[in-house]
Formats: structure tokens, sequence, C-alpha cells
């Protein structure tokens, strides 16, 4: 699996793009273009940040519309995985 990600305040992107090569509407950057901030671009087939990991951090507004788009209209490539904020220890 070749993963692509990059993190934000409260969470990271995930982006397998294996998944991407058979992609061939791009839904995680149009919502990001929609939603988002436009950290995303097409770069070789692939989506992949426009900014550095570190500005990206900074600027996106976590809307998930990569995610949600990708899986409901693209090729299920990207995921994102959110912080906890300690979550687990409140569980008996």
């Amino acid at each position: 699996m070749a993963n692509y990600g990059f993190e934000f305040r409260t969470g990271k992107v995930i982006i397998d793009h294996e998944r991407c090569k058979e992609c061939r509407n791009y839904a995680c950057v149009k919502a990001d273009s929609i939603f988002g901030v436009g950290l995303l671009r097409i770069q070789d087939g692939k989506p992949v940040l426009v900014t550095s990991p570190e500005d990206a951090k900074k600027r996106c507004n976590e809307c998930l519309g990569c995610e949600l788009y990708c899986q409901a209209y693209g090729n299920q490539g990207c995921r994102i995985e959110l912080e906890s904020f300690g979550i687990d220890k409140l569980r008996v």
C-alpha cells in the first residue's frame, strides 16, 4: 500500500495512492476545493498537497469533505483518523 498523508490540528488525512490509480473523478480534491481550503491537487494522477505539511496542518479547516466524497464518489482511497482526546480513558 502506498500511503500518502498529512496531519491537521485534530487528526490525519491518509490517502492510498494505489487506489487513486483507478480513480477517475478525484472526488477528494473536488471536495477540498468546495468545502476545504484547496490544499490538494492532482500530480501524476495522485492527490498531493500544494503546500508543506507544516502549513497544511495550520490551514486545513477540518471539513472532512475529502474523505466523505472519496468514500461516496471516488475510489475509497482517502480516510481520516481523528484524535480521541482521551476518550479511551473514559471507557469502563
